[in-house]
């Protein structure tokens, strides 16, 4: 580590190597110095990066622990082994994952007691593990604090490699995060003290792999060690020689992060800003449909206006200028640079600007909010008190906080219109529940509908079984709406941002997920998808299968992968499983829509009767359904009914009349079952003619009354049952249509043969 060896992964020195020592070790049974020897050496190959050799060297120093025990060794090994099971855990099997999980709780339940006992010596290396040991298991917001709780302990014990070694893990674990920003500030200072150690093939290794990061700050810090003391010239030096408060900024953008809901993010964002950049007042924009558009106003006294939309060049009714510089505000979404002017007046491009000099600016900071290289938005920031207000520490700090605000606004923004567009179609299905109760009480209470008699009675219970579900359905919705509303705003903050955007992306998903299996079908998923969460060794596995296939996302699930192996992938399964119910209930209702409209509209065509005295084109088969859907309540209860429609060309017809020639062949041949046999319908073509047969299985016409059925006034009926004018009122719509009627009929098998002519 020193730099004195030639190759930094060797111990050989002065002419003894790495070989020759452990032979020596071997032959005069040195157990303890070759425990020692592997211990140090799986120090040397973490540091660097080998962990799989680094393990290697672990397991053989674990092969003679019981000849250091009680010696400082034994701590040594037990530290360094946890924290090469930690480096290799997320790309290990699953299997090793599991065995490598066990032998850490094993060593740090040894480290929690040297801790207890002795925690200048072992408390930071007790926090460390732990804060390894969280981020492995997704606990961001603990490993976050337990890498901070390393870092003090090891300063204030001055454990100089640890502190060093806390800082670089933490800096890890930002870059894993994609927080550049936080992540060069720990690595610096990992730069810095493990300089201060002395480990320069370290520190050269280091400025290797992150020379983004460390090539300013490697050729201007200079380390005195005997002094202990560090110079530091580089960007990370502020305004005044003070470092940025690290604390204050991770608090900062942990509170940015936790929010969901755009307005109070904007508020807490701009109460933020002002506190932290000693800004008088403070403008938020944010770019909707290509414009940028005023969405915040902040003023030091406290006041905050959220989502007010301005136009850019708004300007108050009682007022001669905007409320801000649009031209600083157009040069930064040119440029997507930030701007810092110290002094408006006097000093840059916009002096003669009319809004500068109307209100005499000083000290100005205007900064984009980049997500992915995207716009999202703008900062603009004023002190017309003094000049140079925004100091190099101050623009520093928005920019680290920038980038977790931008990704923090999108998902704000992507959340309020999943919101909004929860809420639309909950208050559409409203409507249209709405419209039908109305639709059927007018028909209900319809001079027509009374005059139908009996077949409304069908009807209206039709329509009351679609209505049933779409009560239902909402009710169902509004569980599942609250159900997934109160559990967002607990749930996203626990997640970092790509889990975030994913998180959403399932959303969608499950707002889209369409599902028709059987239960068998279901069954079967459930346990292969079970199976397969369980290979991943997925927590409550069972559970998230039930939930994933019931919700219809069990196709899905390899790409939700990253969500479903955090703690809190049962929360987010249930979110997805509450939207897809959503999404299911929304299904229902759509169908029990279309059922009553069907309903309603072959009611109206029924009962209406066009007198224009014009014959139209027309489609038999629609004029029948009409006539089905009228029956339908009858027809369930205990006929079967065959449709045998062959593709048949419109027809010159008067379309209404056909309809009662339809309802009065059908009504008789329910009658004839007396509510239970087949029914079967045919349409088909043949030469110019359509020909369209209704057959019934019922008890079928009687011989000696064959040749009346056609009569006025004839019927079997009992008096005031029947009029005796509906086979002949079909007879002469028929013979107006220039067509014909017949029939065939005994016990058990009538039939009615309707021909019309295609075009007359």
């Amino acid at each position: 580590l020193t730099g004195r060896t030639p190759n930094k992964l060797d111990f050989a020195l002065d002419g003894l190597d790495d070989i020759q020592y452990l032979q020596t070790c071997q032959e005069n049974n040195g157990f303890a110095w070759l425990c020692t020897f592997n211990i140090f050496k799986s120090q040397v190959l973490y540091l660097y990066g080998e962990y799989g050799e680094a393990l290697q060297c672990a397991l053989l120093a674990a092969e003679n622990i019981a000849f250091v025990l009680g010696h400082f060794q034994s701590s040594e090994q037990n530290f360094h082994y946890s924290l090469i099971l930690a480096a290799l855990y997320e790309a290990a099997s699953a299997s090793e994952q599991e065995q490598y999980w066990e032998q850490l709780r094993k060593n740090q339940t040894q480290l929690k007691i040297w801790a207890d006992n002795c925690p200048d010596n072992f408390l930071h290396k007790y926090c460390l593990i732990g804060a390894e040991m969280a981020r492995i298991s997704g606990q961001e917001l603990e490993a976050m604090e337990l890498y901070d709780q390393a870092i003090a302990s090891a300063h204030t014990m001055k454990f100089i490699q640890n502190e060093a070694l806390a800082y670089e893990l933490a800096a890890k674990f930002w870059l894993r995060k994609q927080k550049y920003e936080f992540a060069q500030l720990h690595l610096q200072k990992a730069y810095y003290y493990y300089q201060l150690w002395g480990a320069q093939y370290k520190v050269a290794d280091l400025a290797g792999k992150y020379p983004q990061l460390l090539s300013n700050f490697s050729s201007t810090t200079r380390v005195n060690q005997h002094s202990l003391t560090t110079t530091y010239t580089s960007s990370t030096k502020t305004h005044g020689g003070k470092l940025l408060d690290l604390a204050a900024v991770m608090k900062a953008s942990q509170a940015i992060s936790e929010e969901i809901v755009l307005e109070k993010l904007l508020e807490k964002l701009m109460k933020i800003l002002l506190e932290n950049t000693g800004a008088q007042s403070g403008f938020l924009l944010l770019e909707t449909q290509g414009e940028l558009l005023i969405e915040a106003e902040a003023l030091v006294d406290g006041t905050i206006a959220t989502l007010q939309s301005l136009p850019l060049e708004f300007v108050k009714p009682d007022g001669e200028m905007p409320l801000l510089s649009s031209a600083i505000v157009n040069y930064v979404v040119h440029t997507q640079e930030s701007l810092v002017l110290n002094d408006a007046l006097q000093e840059g491009n916009f002096t003669n600007q009319r809004y500068i000099q109307k209100y005499q600016v000083k000290s100005v900071l205007c900064a984009p909010l980049l997500n992915q290289g995207k716009l999202s938005g703008i900062v603009y920031l004023e002190n017309n008190l003094t000049t140079g207000a925004f100091t190099p520490e101050r623009l520093e700090l928005l920019k680290l906080l920038s980038g977790q605000a931008a990704i923090a606004i999108d998902n704000a923004r992507l959340y309020n219109n999943l919101e909004q567009k929860v809420a639309e179609r909950t208050q559409e299905l409203s409507d249209t529940l709405n419209e039908l109760q109305a639709t059927q009480t007018e028909l209900v209470q319809s001079e027509k509908m009374a005059a139908l008699g009996q077949l409304v009675a069908g009807i209206a219970h039709e329509i009351n079984t679609p209505l049933g579900a779409i009560r239902a359905s909402i009710g169902n919705t509004d569980k599942a709406l609250a159900a997934s509303l109160a559990q967002l705003p607990q749930l996203l903050p626990q997640l970092n941002p790509q889990q975030q955007t994913d998180f959403f992306s399932f959303l969608e998903q499950a707002l889209d997920c369409q599902t028709s299996l059987s239960t068998r079908e279901k069954r079967q998923i459930k346990r292969t998808l079970t199976q397969q969460l369980n290979s991943y060794e997925i927590a409550n596995a069972k559970q998230l299968a039930h939930l994933l296939t019931e919700g219809g996302l069990h196709e899905s699930f390899e790409s939700q992968l990253s969500l479903l192996q955090t703690p809190q992938a049962y929360q987010i399964v249930q979110v997805g499983y509450d939207i897809a119910r959503l999404h299911a209930n929304s299904q229902n209702i759509n169908s029990a829509v279309e059922r009553a409209s069907k309903i309603v509209f072959a009611l109206k065509s029924y009962a209406r009767y066009d007198d224009s005295g014009e014959k139209q084109s027309a489609q038999v088969t629609e004029g029948m359904e009409t006539v089905l859907q009228l029956y339908h309540n009858y027809l369930k209860k205990g006929v079967t009914l065959v449709r045998n429609y062959q593709s048949v060309p419109e027809i010159s017809c008067y379309p209404d009349e056909l309809v009662q020639v339809w309802t009065n062949l059908i009504h008789n041949a329910i009658q004839a079952m007396d509510g239970k046999g087949t029914l079967e319908i045919g349409v088909y073509q043949h030469h110019q003619h359509l020909i369209v047969e209704v057959q019934d299985s019922g008890c079928g016409i009687p011989p000696e009354i064959q040749d009346k059925i056609f009569q006025p006034f004839f019927t079997t009926k009992s008096a005031g049952e029947g009029s005796g004018l509906g086979l002949d009122i079909v007879k002469k719509i028929i013979d107006k249509h220039q067509g014909e009627i017949s029939f065939a009929s005994t016990p058990g098998n009538t039939t009615f043969t309707v021909k019309l002519p295609v075009r007359w």
